[in-house]
């Protein structure tokens, strides 16, 4: 809730997503590296795929930013500047891998209006929730950011068609290539060979081959690899499965060679990375 001004310029951010949704009222967005506030009104989302600075006012003014006060209200945080009474928002941020594809396809800033019927639907949601929490209220509440934030991307892809996107967001948005590269993100640990992900593309080995090498930048065996890695750098932040395990889980071999993989894309050694808290 904002009736002054808050300003959002942590440079931790540059590995978080961070959406306000403007469910009530009208304000002002000043953003890092523009000279003019851009009004915000109810329905407006703004999304900031890697936490570009920005400073949130109801009258486009700021000058030393307010720390608002902090309150936990059920499973929702609530941050209030000023009395409240200009602009309400929901706020939620996705941490994410510096190696996060989608999120680095994405530009500094998206602009969306929650009159797409999805978006709609989950930020109902997300106010239900925190108007009358009920049983299993958490567990909704978790869930809901993973789903708003594929819903932002598919509205930002069906808002923008004519964008300029690039690796994997452009080959996700492929008519040929956009099922299996799910397919693979989805499950990464199968056995994907070329044959079965010629028979999934419905396309020849070399049409395949050509295709995602112009749309995605890299060879399907090397995507493969690609995603399989970054579903292992998540496990040895979140889990405490041994290397081996992890490595089996996302469809490796053997210990060894998801070592030199990982080395190869992270830098440093999977444990070291695990030793690190996955700040590569």
């Amino acid at each position: 809730m904002c009736s002054a001004f808050w300003a959002d310029n942590d440079e931790t951010l540059q590995r978080e997503g961070l959406v306000h949704i403007v469910t009530a009222g009208s304000g002002y967005l000043c953003i890092d590296g523009e000279t003019s506030p851009r009004p915000v009104g109810t329905g407006d989302i703004v999304f900031f795929p890697r936490g570009l600075g920005h400073v949130l006012s109801h009258d486009g003014k700021y000058g030393e930013s307010l720390q608002p006060d902090i309150r936990q209200n059920g499973t929702f945080m609530v941050k209030q500047c000023g009395n409240g009474l200009d602009m309400s928002l929901f706020c939620a941020r996705f941490r994410y891998d510096t190696h996060a594809d989608l999120m680095n396809g994405l530009p500094e800033t998206v602009f969306l209006n929650i009159a797409h019927p999805s978006l709609q639907y989950v930020v109902s949601m997300l106010q239900l929730e925190s108007e009358k929490p009920l049983t299993g209220t958490v567990s909704v509440v978790n869930a809901l950011p993973s789903v708003l934030l594929v819903l932002i991307l598919r509205a930002y892809l069906e808002q923008d068609k004519d964008v300029e996107l690039s690796g994997v967001l452009k080959g996700w948005q492929d008519k040929r290539l956009g099922h299996l590269i799910q397919k693979v993100i989805d499950k990464p640990e199968d056995e994907w060979n070329i044959d079965k992900m010629v028979a999934a593309a419905n396309m020849s080995r070399a049409q395949l081959m050509r295709r995602f090498k112009s749309q995605v930048g890299l060879s399907p065996h090397a995507f493969v690899n690609h995603i399989r890695l970054q579903k292992g750098a998540l496990l040895l932040k979140k889990t405490p499965d041994s290397v081996l395990e992890v490595a089996l889980s996302v469809g490796f071999q053997s210990e060894t060679h998801f070592g030199k993989a990982f080395k190869r894309q992270y830098h440093v050694s999977p444990g070291q990375y695990r030793k690190e808290g996955g700040q590569k």
